[in-house]
């Protein structure tokens, strides 16, 4: 299992993708079936809080995705995306799996006052959520002789990084913290710590995914993309009122 922790000390950034983004992701390379999942073993140093990746995230399937895409086993950012159902009869479009435009939909019914948030730990028990997302890896070249702090493992050192080397964005966790890889090893560094002369290649928006159980009689399961979910009526934006901290509507 994958084990993820996110810092809470201080909100600096808004819930944001893995890496900066252009407007489309239409220039990404020809499909393919097979996609890799993202491994980090991350900590932060000061306040914590315990972020649940799904069982078994090496088996989720995923169709139709071009190469370089990834799967992560969480969302991203220091108040993670959510959503709320705000009306009865609420239908939403769903997949039997993560795919990139390829799979038939499901029209999936949602309970009306659910709320979809990987800290509401009473709906993600009952209904067996389980939050992952797609990312497509970057790189970004340092432009500059420079030596920053890097997590790795359980502890903490100093990357001596020199101009010119590239390194990969894998994956932003919160508050400017993010998954970077170097020959092959992967650190846990901040934005903040880079120089600023640090050139970022840009990369397609994280696709954020949500695996539900419908308001049927059969209880289908069925994957839903974040992005969709917002575009049915009665789906709204959940307002977090605390850190870590979700629940349904009263």
């Amino acid at each position: 299992m994958i084990r993820l922790f996110v810092t809470a000390a201080t909100i600096t950034f808004a819930a944001t993708a893995c890496s900066p983004a252009p407007d489309n992701a239409a220039d990404t390379p020809a499909a393919t079936d097979e996609v890799s999942v993202t491994e980090a073993d991350t900590e932060t140093s000061s306040e914590t809080t315990s972020v649940t990746e799904p069982e078994e995230s090496d088996d989720i399937q995923t169709v139709g995705y071009p190469d370089g895409w990834e799967l992560q086993p969480f969302w991203s950012g220091e108040y993670p995306n959510a959503f709320s159902v705000t009306r009865e009869g609420v239908t939403v479009m769903g997949h039997e799996a993560i795919t990139f435009e390829e799979y038939p939909p499901i029209y999936c019914g949602l309970p009306h006052k659910a709320t979809y948030s990987p800290w509401n730990a009473a709906r993600r028990e009952a209904d067996k959520l389980e939050f992952v997302a797609m990312t497509y890896p970057t790189t970004f070249t340092i432009m500059e002789d420079t030596s920053v702090e890097a997590f790795v493992g359980d502890g903490a050192e100093q990357l001596a990084l020199s101009a010119g080397d590239e390194l990969i964005y894998k994956s932003y966790l919160a508050e400017g913290f993010f998954i970077a890889e170097k020959d092959g090893v992967q650190y846990e560094l901040n934005e903040s710590d880079l120089p600023a002369s640090t050139e970022f290649q840009q990369g397609p928006e994280d696709q954020e995914w949500v695996l539900v159980t419908c308001d049927d009689a059969d209880q289908t399961r069925a994957w839903i993309l974040y992005d969709e979910a917002l575009k049915a009526p009665g789906v709204e934006v959940y307002q977090y009122t605390a850190f870590g901290e979700a629940s349904d509507l009263p």
